[in-house]
């Protein structure tokens, strides 16, 4: 299995290079094979949403700014295909998944 390798997109939130690159992954992964790569981007989301929410960020801006990540990536990509079942882009079904995963993640206290 040869691994795909697609230049770095750059996320407006500061997250750590090996979390960008696990994100990045995880959605191109999320849209072209999205019924077994779902699980693996949600957890990317919530292992982001975590640290950004350490570092201050609200729920909405995480939300926006995971999204916004997930329209780079696409461009980036050329990862426009849509989906057979709704007719949509695949990636905007991708990219509200991501924003309701980030608002529905529980908050730890620390």
């Amino acid at each position: 299995m040869s691994i795909r390798r697609f230049d770095d997109v750059t996320i407006a939130v500061p997250v750590s290079p090996r979390l960008k690159a696990r994100l990045q992954r995880a959605v191109v992964q999320g849209i072209l094979k999205p019924t077994g790569a779902l699980p693996t981007l949600r957890r990317a989301v919530i292992a982001a949403a975590e640290e950004l929410r350490h570092a201050g960020y609200t729920d909405a801006s995480i939300g926006d700014a995971l999204e916004r990540y997930v329209e780079e990536v696409v461009r980036a990509c050329a990862l426009d295909e849509r989906s057979v079942v709704s007719g949509r882009p695949r990636w905007e079904e991708v990219r509200d998944r991501v924003g309701e995963w980030v608002l529905t993640t529980p908050t730890h206290s620390v």
